[in-house]
């Protein structure tokens, strides 16, 4: 199925080149079925950008339930073979597919047509002017008017960019309230998008808190979660002999890629005494068990961390791998 996928994509991308418009309305999907799940990529324009801004985003990828779809069926998408139109119907427009698909994935080309409803409705909230690129998200994401009404609700009163990101990170009310019920109650929409973009749920926030992680600020929390601090990172590092950490350890030790198969291969390397900062010191500055092995083979042995540490700041590599 890989193989498929990837030559449906090589073909899409070439399409998206010589076909695609120059804006967001028009150009090239491709699809792969997984778990009744349909995985979606959207690209449009001339020239695919990594660009974050909304206006020059090339290319969009979102998961959405296969029965969301009108027009196309489980045995279409596991099919040998077959030509397909369907279709995503959303508040803010619908998006049109058509295209060939077989063994659970797709390709072909797709129209957005936005809602003139959805534009009106907007503005009555007191939000305009949305680039095509922008309004392709919301349909994407499944964003609607009500989203912002029940979030006035509750007392948001979300401004024009916030909107944006209410959208693109799914700040619904109901996430609001799952977080509120875990003790997060009145919870910024900055820090919503934070919670978003690291993953923070009602499951994370428990997990953490029987860890002993309880009460920690949002932003604390969300900074934590974004570079992978999660709770079984922290059980694994526990299991590697590590309790009792702070959050700032346990957050240099995340920026330095320390594992707990990496604390085993230290130890057979000969440094089976390093404190938390010394890990987390090694890992930031890259002194990597493989590095140690590197320096053993130019016969530097039992080089203190310290030595080590110093070495990798004065990029010493050059001259001792020779």
């Amino acid at each position: 199925m890989k193989c498929v996928l990837i030559i449906i994509v090589a073909v899409a991308v070439c399409f998206s080149s010589a076909y695609a418009s120059s804006d967001a309305r028009s150009g090239v999907w491709t699809a792969e079925l997984l778990n009744d799940q349909l995985e979606m990529t959207i690209f449009h324009g001339k020239h695919a950008t990594a660009d974050r801004n909304f206006g020059n985003q090339s290319i969009m990828g979102f998961e959405e339930p296969l029965a969301n779809f009108a027009g196309i069926s489980k045995a279409d998408l596991t099919s040998a073979g077959a030509n397909v139109k369907f279709e995503l119907r959303r508040a803010a427009g619908t998006i049109a597919f058509e295209g060939r698909v077989a063994n659970g994935t797709g390709a072909g080309h797709y129209r957005f047509t936005p809602s003139d409803a959805f534009f009106r409705e907007m503005e009555s909230l007191g939000y305009s002017n949305f680039k095509d690129e922008l309004l392709l998200v919301f349909a994407a994401n499944d964003f609607s008017p009500q989203t912002i009404r029940d979030l006035k609700a509750m007392g948001y009163q979300p401004t024009q960019h916030e909107v944006e990101e209410i959208a693109l990170f799914r700040i619904t009310p109901d996430f609001l309230r799952e977080m509120g019920r875990v003790g997060y109650a009145n919870l910024s929409l900055k820090d919503a998008v934070n919670f978003r973009v690291g993953r923070v749920d009602a499951a994370y926030v428990n997990q953490m808190r029987e860890l002993g992680y309880a009460n920690l600020p949002a932003r604390q929390l969300a900074d934590m979660a974004v570079i992978g601090v999660t709770p079984a990172y922290v059980r694994e590092l526990r299991a590697a002999g590590l309790t009792d950490l702070n959050t700032h350890q346990l957050t240099d030790l995340k920026v330095g890629n320390v594992s707990a198969k990496r604390i085993e291969e230290y130890r057979k390397l000969g440094y089976d005494k390093l404190t938390v900062k010394q890990l987390s010191d090694m890992g930031i500055f890259g002194v990597t068990p493989d590095y140690i092995r590197k320096l053993s083979e130019k016969g530097y042995n039992n080089v203190p961390v310290e030595k080590l540490l110093q070495l990798r700041e004065m990029n010493a590599d050059k001259v001792l791998f020779k």
